[in-house]
């Protein structure tokens, strides 16, 4: 089976730019993690895993794929050349460069990818917002990273958001609802209203689009995958269904990816 890479529309059209959200097709992973499973954090093969990640940066005429240590919080790193052998570049959940021929790699399996270019500046950043990164605004530390290191403005960016779990199959507990209600004054569409236990349903793709605008970007320059993680069960993976299928833990991960060339 071949590659099925996911694109943005806003992104395609840019020169000098790869992107892509890869899906479950064209890798040669087994089992649970069939068959383009990018992450080696959960079980499986690592010859596999590399294999994966070799044919991706191959379709998309990459040199190196950078990839960070994620860790569910607001740090971004700072790529400025290949990495050494599987070295990663840090414990951080966005990673920024304006380097060509490295393509920054945030993992995901539920959690909300985005993919940023600056098209005057010429750099890129890539995400991973699971919802305690969107608490802790990842993406407002990754947009001024980007402002301090190369001068970016908010105006000027373009951002994609991946496929990730939709609020119809994420219910969260209270403790992450009173988190979210903190965070945004009104928080209608991103949550909705309260269950008899308290939680409620979770839309951090919505969450983080929010928070690309409250940093200064504008509206047209902002598309969304309407795509869920959960509900795409032949295309994509999500942790979530593997839990409620008693394997957690025992699931694959899909990838955004941006680098320039």
């Amino acid at each position: 089976m071949s590659l099925d890479l996911l694109t943005s529309p806003l992104l395609a059209g840019e020169s000098g730019l790869v992107h892509a959200f890869t899906t479950r097709a064209g890798g040669v992973s087994e089992g649970p993690y069939a068959s383009l499973n990018m992450t080696r954090s959960r079980g499986d093969s690592a010859e596999h895993v590399a294999t994966n990640r070799g044919r991706v940066r191959e379709a998309l005429g990459l040199d190196h794929l950078a990839f960070a240590i994620q860790v569910h919080g607001n740090a971004v790193v700072r790529v400025d050349g290949p990495p050494k052998g599987d070295q990663a570049a840090g414990e951080a959940d966005a990673m920024i460069s304006d380097k060509p021929g490295i393509g920054l790699v945030c993992q995901t399996a539920d959690c909300t990818p985005i993919l940023i270019l600056d098209p005057k500046r010429r750099a890129v950043a890539a995400i991973h917002s699971g919802w305690r990164s969107t608490v802790l605004d990842i993406v407002g530390e990754t947009i001024a990273a980007m402002a301090r290191e190369y001068g970016s403005e908010p105006g000027d960016l373009i951002a994609a958001i991946g496929p990730s779990i939709s609020a119809d199959n994420y219910r969260v507990g209270p403790e992450v609802v009173a988190q979210f209600e903190a965070v945004f004054a009104d928080a209608g569409g991103i949550l909705s209203a309260r269950d008899d236990e308290g939680g409620a349903q979770l839309d951090v793709g919505e969450a983080c689009r929010r928070q690309l605008l409250k940093a200064g970007l504008r509206a047209e320059k902002i598309e969304r995958s309407q795509l869920c993680t959960y509900a795409e069960e032949a295309r994509l993976f999500s942790a979530r269904r593997a839990h409620h299928r008693g394997q957690s833990g025992i699931f694959g991960g899909q990838a955004g990816i941006i680098g320039l060339r």
